[in-house]
């Protein structure tokens, strides 16, 4: 057997080596947030990208392990997990996590001055907790714990977010209003091919042929654990090639006199070449995600069009497609999603206006 060089603290290297050389974890002495530790470190972090293990950690540590980590895991119940969900639900985590009592004095603004600001958890926060426990707990199951208390819970249908996407009319209001904007060609994606903020931020030139209309997704830009990281896409199906409509092969040819311009503005500081982005600052350094958002913030407002997150421009996109009778294998294909299913239970949309256009057929068929 090969030579397994194991770092760390002593306790979690003996873990580690015991898990690698095939033998039991000793769950039974081990607290939850102890096992949580272990198996984010030894079992997640090499399982899943670097974005999804920094949300496990950050959930983990904020939610878990400041009261309900303390338990033993050998004496948790699927009761305790229920409690704990539950709890989660109806505690704002800002008091919780004491978020505004570690501003500065004169930024604070509620639970430090005795008035809660109600910020409670997402839905989707509180059962991405119960994914994570009965992960993790699957592998005490496989390691050393003979049950997985975590599959008994079960949360109720809870409230899904109404994703509301632009209308046509709002669509074309908000890509007129960009034009002048140094990110037109990246609403211009947006909005009618439905890549993801990620996506756009991450695209290059080398990805884009303008010659012959088409664009390559492979990679992306987030901010993960506090730093600008080039990233796989999201899935296997998110790298995928897609054919540009011709208005988004004129905004891209603006986009690239634009940098051009910017290039020689900058001169020496042009810091650019390394990444080959097509969107840069006018340095050519990278574009903070959270800019994007805040510059759509801003053009929402002057376009006059509803103020509806960046993503929702992808589920515009959707829509419009859908609209104008494109099938869910092709809406599928361009906007990369991982099955057929998640196109039509999340992002297919039938508004109001094509319900009584569909009910008027109804009526009329029945004359």
């Amino acid at each position: 057997m090969p030579d397994v060089r194991v770092t760390g603290h002593p306790e979690t290297r003996a873990l580690k080596a015991d898990s690698l050389s095939g033998l039991p974890v000793a769950t039974n002495k081990m607290t939850i947030a102890e096992y949580l530790t272990y198996w984010l470190t030894n079992v997640a972090q090499g399982k899943v990208r670097r974005t999804t293990y920094v949300n496990y950690e950050s959930l983990v540590r904020n939610y878990v392990t400041p009261d309900f980590g303390r338990k033993k895991l050998a004496r948790l119940t699927t009761r305790d997990i229920r409690a704990f969900l539950a709890k989660t639900a109806v505690t704002c985590h800002c008091c919780a996590q004491g978020k505004d009592r570690k501003r500065p004095e004169h930024k604070r603004r509620c639970c430090a001055l005795g008035k809660c600001c109600k910020k409670l958890p997402s839905d989707g926060t509180v059962r991405f907790l119960l994914v994570i426990m009965r992960a993790a707990l699957q592998h005490a199951v496989r390691e050393d714990e003979p049950r997985n208390v975590a599959r008994n819970v079960e949360l109720s249908m809870g409230t899904k977010r109404e994703i509301e996407p632009l209308t046509a009319k709002e669509g074309r209001q908000l890509l007129a209003a960009a034009r002048d904007n140094r990110l037109w060609a990246a609403y211009e994606l947006a909005v009618r091919i439905g890549l993801r903020r990620g996506e756009l931020l991450g695209l290059r030139w080398s990805d884009v042929d303008l010659h012959e209309g088409v664009l390559t997704v492979r990679q992306a830009l987030q901010r993960v654990g506090g730093e600008l990281l080039i990233v796989a896409p999201k899935t296997q199906r998110s790298a995928r090639r897609v054919a540009l409509p011709s208005e988004c092969v004129t905004a891209l040819r603006a986009q690239r006199a634009q940098q051009i311009a910017d290039r020689k503005a900058a001169g020496a500081n042009w810091k650019g070449t390394a990444h080959g982005l097509v969107f840069t600052t006018k340095n050519g350094t990278p574009i903070e995600p959270r800019n994007l958002n805040r510059s759509f913030e801003v053009l929402c407002v002057r376009a006059g069009v509803r103020r509806v997150r960046f993503h929702d421009l992808r589920h515009t996109c959707a829509s419009l497609l859908h609209e104008q009778g494109a099938d869910a294998r092709m809406i599928m294909e361009v906007l990369g999603h991982s099955s057929i299913r998640v196109t039509m239970d999340i992002y297919t949309f039938v508004r109001l206006d094509s319900q009584r256009l569909a009910f008027d057929r109804v009526g009329d068929a029945l004359k």
